[in-house]
């Protein structure tokens, strides 16, 4: 029998690359817009993908269905000076629910 999980990620972005307590931009933990790692540099493709020369972060979904997507995720924000923390949930266990009404079969779909 197999388990199933899902996987998070607890990420620690670099202290330089938070507003600190004093910053009139937000609170405390806020990214800076104007931070990049150090010796990073846009290419022409970063340029065409996110339509700015300025570093941005790569994006963390709160819920990952497979560890290597997880994984390769925080490898990525590791390589840009954050830390990460992987986490993994209990064994999922599925169990089947009644609707309130019946389902609605469609007919005619695609073949």
């Amino acid at each position: 029998m197999s388990k199933d999980y899902i996987w998070k990620l607890d990420v620690e972005y670099p202290a330089d690359a938070l507003h600190g307590l004093d910053s009139p931009f937000g609170l405390v933990g806020n990214l800076r817009s104007d931070w990049a790692p150090r010796g990073w540099e846009p290419d022409d493709e970063y340029i065409d993908r996110f339509k700015t020369e300025r570093f941005v972060w790569p994006a963390v979904r709160k819920y990952y269905l497979s560890r290597s997507c997880a994984v390769d995720r925080a490898n990525l924000l590791e390589h840009y000076g954050a830390k990460v923390r992987l986490l993994r949930s209990m064994p999922i266990k599925f169990e089947e629910r009644n609707f309130k009404r019946p389902l609605r079969l469609i007919e005619g779909g695609a073949a």
